[in-house]
Order: structure tokens, then C-alpha cells, then sequence
């Protein structure tokens, strides 16, 4: 026979596991992120195209490395040029290395874990180098975007050089120009 303390013993026992695990979870969470994002400074160039990622922060992109080295981008297209094709931009890195993807919520400009992003690619909204992969925290809000803008989403385990190439017009001429090394 349970008595009221008893029942208040145990429901604090089972707010505490509640809690405890919350706390783990969350912990978690923030860890599978990475890296923090480091600065996009005025001297660095798109790690894939040559432009300079400072002069649009709203597109801004970065991939970290687990030695702390970080690839600075202009676009999310760049970026996964990049990691796409990784061995032809940086021969001694390998996707393995890549402790963190930061890309920039298009809606807050907050920077989110690019693994986590919903993608929408293809609107009429127009990059610093001509269409783009956009990038919001949820699904609401690329679909929200993608209502009054068009395109499709996509997540960032979905997304491959067939799903880039079509964005690729006009990016030819740039793709010679000199790029500053992994900062």
C-alpha cells in the first residue's frame, strides 16, 4: 500500500531521470554540431570560387576541420561544390576531417549546422554568383519560402552534384580564379 510520500518520492525520482536525460540529450546535441563557427574575415577567399564570402554575410558558409582549420564560402553552392568534390579543391583533406558545416539560416541569419538545414534550391532569389541552395533551421520555414519563391526543398544528405549542376550557369569564369588556402 503506497502512502502519499511514497507517490511524491517517486514522482520526484521520475522527474529527476526526466530531467537528467533532458540535460544528456541536449548536451549531445550540442556537441554533434562541432566547431563553433569561426570569423569570415576581409581577406579570405570562397575556398572553391575565389570570391570574397566577407563582402555577403548573408550567404556566408564555412566548413571546419577537426584541426581547426577553416574553408570560408560565398554560397552553399560553393560549399558543396566543395565537399562534393573535395579531392579537387583540397587534395590533403579528406570528408573525414570535416568536424562542422555552418551555414546561415536565410530567414534569421543565425548560423545553423549545415547537416541539419532544409534546402530550397532553385527559387527566383539570387545569390552572389546566380541561383542558390538556400538554407533555413525548418521545414515551415523553407516551405514558407518556397511558397512565395519557388523552387524545391531538399535535405543535405539528399543533395549531390546532379542536384547543383543546374545552378551552375555564369559560374564558369569564375571558377579560375585564385583561391586563399584553408585558413
Amino acid at each position: 500500500m503506497h502512502n502519499k510520500q511514497t507517490s511524491n518520492t517517486y514522482g520526484r525520482r521520475f522527474i529527476l531521470v526526466v530531467l537528467s536525460a533532458a540535460m544528456l540529450l541536449t548536451s549531445g546535441l550540442a556537441l554533434a554540431a562541432g566547431p563553433e563557427p569561426q570569423t569570415i574575415t576581409e581577406g579570405m577567399s570562397c575556398a572553391a570560387c575565389g570570391m570574397y564570402p566577407q563582402r555577403y554575410p548573408q550567404w556566408q558558409t564555412q566548413i571546419i576541420f577537426t584541426d581547426g582549420a577553416m574553408a570560408a564560402f560565398d554560397g552553399n553552392k560553393c560549399m558543396f561544390r566543395f565537399l562534393l568534390n573535395m579531392q579537387k579543391f583540397t587534395p590533403e583533406r579528406k570528408v573525414e576531417q570535416v568536424a562542422a558545416i555552418w551555414v546561415k539560416d536565410f530567414k534569421t541569419g543565425k548560423w545553423l549546422d549545415g547537416k541539419t538545414a532544409h534546402y530550397v534550391i532553385d527559387s527566383k532569389e539570387m545569390g552572389p554568383m546566380g541561383k542558390e541552395l538556400i538554407p533555413f533551421a525548418t521545414r515551415a520555414a523553407a516551405e514558407e519560402f518556397q511558397k512565395a519563391n519557388g523552387g524545391t526543398i531538399e535535405t543535405f544528405a539528399n543533395i549531390s552534384m546532379d542536384t547543383i549542376r543546374p545552378l551552375m550557369g555564369g559560374m564558369h569564369m569564375q571558377m579560375n580564379m585564385p583561391r586563399s588556402p584553408i585558413q
